[in-house]
Order: C-alpha cells, then structure tokens, then sequence
C-alpha cells in the first residue's frame, strides 16, 4: 500500500508555475479610490435627495384641503393673470400650553377667528402686489345674517371664503392660513431670526414686547408673536406694525431658503411637523406656490406694491350695543370693481388723495335766504365723510355780497395744494363752478351758497397706506 505524499514547498511551485491560478479581481470603477468616493457621495446625495422629495410631498399633501370656492371655476385665469390670494392669521390656540397662552397674551379663548384677514392681488407679469387688509370689527353678511367678518372662520374656511367674495364680488384663487401656535413653532423650528431694528421699543403691556437695545435682535418664537403682534409702543401704530411685518417676513424667508437650513435635515424635518400642524392651504397652491409667493412680497419695491385697509366709516354700535366697524359699502364697492378690472382703487376714486380733515372750509351765504349757510355746512359734512377723515367747516358766515346768482367754489391762490383740495371738496358738490381767487386767513376753501339748494352726494375715497421706501442699513445694525 503506497503512501500518499506529501505536498512540499517544491513540488506546490511547480503545480503553480505549471498551472493558471484564476484571481478574481475588483472592477476597474472600484480600482480607483476617488471613483469609489464619488460613487458613495452620489448615493449619498440620491438618498437625501429621496428623501427630501418624499418628505416634500408628503408635507405638501398633509397641508392641503379641499376648500369651496378656491379656485373652482368652470373657467380657469389663463395662466400669467394677476391672482387673488386670500392670507388668513387664525387666533386658533390649539397647540399652546396654558403657560404660552398668558405669556403670548393669547388668553383662553375657544374656536377660532381670522385675526388677520387681507386680500392680495398679485401680478406675476408685472410683480406689483395690492393688499386689502379688512378690520377684523368690520361688520359684513357671513351666511344669511350680519356679524363681524372675522367669525365667519368658526364655521369653517369655506365660509370665511364665502364672507369675502361676497363682500367684494371677486373670486378667490388661492388661500393661505397660519395660526398664532404655527406662527412660533416655525420660527422656532429654523432656529429663530435676525432683524434689524433701528430703534428702541418701548414696553407694551398688551404683548409684554420691550426691546431697549437697538440693532440686530434674534428673534425665538415666542419674542417674534410679540413683536409682528405689537401696535401699541411702535411708532405708526398699525402702520409701524405693518411694516415690522414686512421686515419679519423678509428675514424669515431669508433664513428658511438659506443653504444652512437646506442642508440641516433635522431641521427640514422639524419644519415639515410645524407646516403640516398649522397650515392650510387650497387644493391648487403648493410649497413652491408658498415659496414663489413669499420671494415675491420678500422682493418689496415700494413703486411695485400698494396697501389698503377696506374702507370704514369708523367704529359704531348695533341696535344691541355691539362694537363694530362700520363699512364705507360704495369705496367698498369702487375698489374691487378697480381690482376686477386690475386697476389702482386710489385712482378709480377720481378725488385727490388728501385727508377731508386737513381741509380748511368757509362756508358762506351768499344770497337774502335766512339759513343758507348752515343748510350747505350740514349737507357738505355728511357728504364728505370717508375712511381718511370726516370734512370739519371752519367758519359759517354771510359773503361779502347777497347777489350770487350760483353757487362758488373758490381757493386760495396763495396757498399750494389748495386746488386740490377744492376739487376734494366740488366732488360733493356736482356741476358748481372752481375758480382760484383770495379767501379769509385760515380758510384753504370757500364755498358761497348761490339761491338754489345746494346739492351733495357722498364723497368716495379710497387711499394706500404710506409706504415707507427702504434705505441703506441703519448704522445701528452694520456689521464691524
């Protein structure tokens, strides 16, 4: 019986040297170390990329609602035409604690309303954007009785919807709501904001806002509600709110479209929780629809942008005692028939853009007729009441003669801007006749009753709010 033998060192390098010994290789691609780099990058970047399409979609989806009215029309706007977005701030408190309800001066109030209500028209053709802001008092038809056009929101988006278009005969094309819990949590999911302000603000007891140290404040969440809510220690009031708004809002798309919080995932995610807790939008609009919108009121160009409040006569009271803004219904009905037409309201008034209370009137008789004077001063002070002021006559005397064959209007012709505001004054006054002439000390425009009744008719009058044009950074808020 024969021994196997065994394999030595000698006879194994000769089987090799004999025979192909087959090695399996990596491919070339995996060879090269930079290759391998890219190819683990790029699956990086396609997996984030999955997973950021899904995270947006899935947010997008988890906004939207399905909302009458909005965009449901059996013609659509062909696209590039000047869209009607409807921008809701709901006091919804639902997601605040007890704790952040005091601290927000939010209080404990059910249900919710539109605490901001305003109507944007904007024209992506011409990026000039005009805003009606209406007076969450102002007293409208919300379904089949009269009520204050903020509760209409306790019914449902659908009715607020409903309030507006009837309100103003115009159709909807977008919706866009926030609430005040949503207002913070998105502020806070993307790490708060930088704003400039230039000037010290006063304490305001209503939102506990203080601000003693002028130049770039980061805002949290919290501190941001206080300050887009404050009116009453800013300089301007609601003006001065408005525009700390607008400088709010530029920062905080600044700061969400910013690389730092693109490519934070953690931060995408929080803010997907926050988008999909607390807003809502229409069917039709999505996050790009957001995004485009916001880079537009962002991109603010003063020549480019109007701003209004509906029109109001100011507050009143119900038979039962409610308080109530009361609606200016034919400016109401002048400036969304300019909208429809996508003209400016301030110019569809044809009346001089010029306070009725900054007008300095004589009235004068100028005729035999006992009482002539005092008729025309009541006639024309309830003619010329508008949203920018009620008519104030400063004098009721006779003329210097009682021989007038008509009425007269006559300005000073010393004093600039007194044409103007005589025009303000012959609106209330059809076919009476202008002319530049001298009047008493004091007196902008005279008016001199002739022998007829004077006739009048309401003065329509429809002003933008000022709008303050940006300038170079305050030196307060410069960096070194």
């Amino acid at each position: 019986m024969r021994r196997k033998e065994r394999l030595g060192p000698d006879r194994l390098t000769g089987m090799i040297r004999g025979g192909r010994v087959r090695q399996r290789r990596l491919p070339r691609l995996f060879r090269n170390k930079w290759a391998l780099t890219g190819i683990v990058v790029l699956l990086v970047v396609v997996g984030v990329a999955g997973w950021t399409a899904w995270l947006f979609f899935s947010t997008e989806k988890g906004t939207q609602e399905d909302i009458s009215g909005v965009g449901n029309r059996d013609s659509p706007k062909p696209e590039g035409r000047p869209e009607l977005v409807l921008l809701v701030g709901s006091d919804s408190r639902v997601g605040l604690t007890p704790e952040e309800k005091i601290d927000l001066g939010a209080g404990d109030v059910p249900g919710e309303r539109a605490d901001t209500l305003i109507l944007a028209q904007i024209d992506p053709a011409t990026e000039h954007i005009t805003m009606v802001q209406f007076p969450r008092d102002l007293w409208v038809s919300v379904g089949d009785k009269k009520n204050k056009i903020n509760s209409a929101l306790e019914s449902g988006e659908d009715a607020l919807v409903q309030a507006v278009e009837d309100l103003t005969r115009l159709d909807i094309d977008r919706y866009v709501q926030i609430n005040i819990a949503g207002f913070k949590d998105l502020v806070d999911a993307i790490g708060g904001v930088d704003v400039c302000v230039p000037e010290p603000i006063e304490f305001d007891p209503n939102t506990g806002l203080e601000i003693a140290e002028p130049g770039i404040v980061h805002f949290s969440g919290r501190k941001a509600v206080r300050f887009v809510r404050s009116r009453h220690s800013v300089e301007g009031g609601d003006l001065g709110r408005i525009q700390n708004q607008q400088k709010f809002m530029a920062a905080a798309i600044d700061k969400i479209t910013s690389v730092d919080t693109l490519l934070h995932l953690s931060r995408i995610q929080e803010l997907q929780g926050v988008l999909k807790k607390n807003i809502t939008v229409d069917q039709s609009t999505g996050l790009f629809d957001l995004l485009r919108m916001g880079q537009r009121f962002r991109a603010f160009n003063p020549s480019q942008f109007e701003a209004y409040t509906a029109p109001n006569l100011g507050i009143g009271t119900t038979a039962n005692g409610l308080s109530i803004v009361v609606p200016d219904m034919p400016a109401m009905k002048v400036m969304f028939e300019a909208l429809a037409r996508e003209e400016s309201p301030a110019e569809a008034d044809q009346v001089p853009n010029i306070d009725p209370d900054s007008v300095s009137v004589g009235v004068y008789n100028g005729t035999y007729k006992d009482g002539a004077a005092a008729a025309a001063e009541r006639a024309l002070e309830k003619a010329i009441r508008t949203s920018q002021g009620s008519l104030d006559v400063a004098e009721v005397a006779n003329a210097e003669r009682f021989n007038y064959r008509e009425t007269v209007i006559v300005y000073s012709k010393d004093e600039p801007g007194a044409a103007k505001m005589a025009k303000l004054v012959s609106a209330a006054v059809p076919g009476v006749s202008l002319r530049a002439g001298e009047t008493k000390s004091g007196i902008d425009v005279a008016v001199i009753v002739g022998p007829k009744p004077l006739p009048t008719k309401p003065v329509v009058q429809i002003q933008a709010l000022p709008i303050p044009k940006p300038g170079a950074v305050p030196e307060v808020c410069r960096s070194e």
